[in-house]
């Protein structure tokens, strides 16, 4: 019964968890976009609007890496540690750190916004339906393949925004700089490690051809416990 009862709080917990992480995503989604439609392509004002809710939701993510350390969740350390330790560089290193436009104000902050906010809104809104045992075969199918595309646009962004922060990062110390192009030049590893594990678990999931009628790795139908265990 105190197993049962254990059970139930932890789901419970990623419940919450995953659903506020949703809305927060999704909050920097539709104000980024309601940004651009009143203010086209002047962006001077765009991290005002979505900078410091950015940094926070990110910042939340902290919490990942602390649920698959102490096993609420299955995903693997490494794994959750390195894309949180990336972003946790830009939205602290970058976007705080520097206030210039050509980082607070740039295209490339654009680009890296969407392929987050994209990406998360789906993934949290499928782990939490998941967790509450509702079946989204669409919304599955789209978590095992935006990334084929928001992936690689979201590395573009961040290490447009880092390249951009480089000469700022100078004036601050010499080996502040030094970091940020050391943390550049191991992005396409790191980026083929995730990417290539995606591709994975989207076979695993999916099939090769991409049926949703495979992915009894993440049936929604699983038992409470072993749902948790899969996020």
């Amino acid at each position: 019964m105190a197993a049962t009862k254990s059970n139930g709080v932890v789901e419970s917990y990623l419940v919450a968890y995953n659903a506020a992480s949703f809305v927060g995503w999704g909050y920097v989604l539709v104000q980024t976009v309601l940004y651009l439609l009143d203010h086209g392509t002047d962006l001077s004002g765009l991290f005002d609007r979505i900078g410091y809710p950015l940094i926070c939701v990110q910042t939340g993510a902290v919490l990942e890496v602390v649920h698959s350390l102490v096993g609420l969740v299955r995903s693997g350390v490494l794994t959750a540690l390195m894309q949180v330790y990336s972003r946790l560089l830009l939205v602290w290193g970058t976007l705080y750190m520097f206030d210039y436009p050509e980082i607070r104000a740039s295209p490339a902050l654009v680009l890296m916004v969407f392929a987050w906010s994209i990406t998360e809104c789906v993934r949290y809104s499928h782990y939490t339906l998941s967790l509450l045992d509702i079946e989204v075969p669409a919304l599955l199918y789209l978590r095992y393949t935006l990334f084929y595309v928001l992936y690689p646009a979201g590395v573009t962004g961040e290490l447009l925004e880092m390249w951009a922060a480089l000469p700022h990062a100078a004036t601050i110390h010499p080996l502040l700089k030094t970091f940020f192009i050391v943390n550049m030049v191991n992005y396409p590893p790191v980026l083929y490690k995730l990417y290539t594990h995606m591709i994975r678990q989207r076979r695993k999931i999916l099939g090769g051809a991409g049926k949703p009628a495979n992915a009894s790795a993440e049936k929604v139908g699983a038992s409470p416990a072993a749902k948790k265990k899969k996020l």
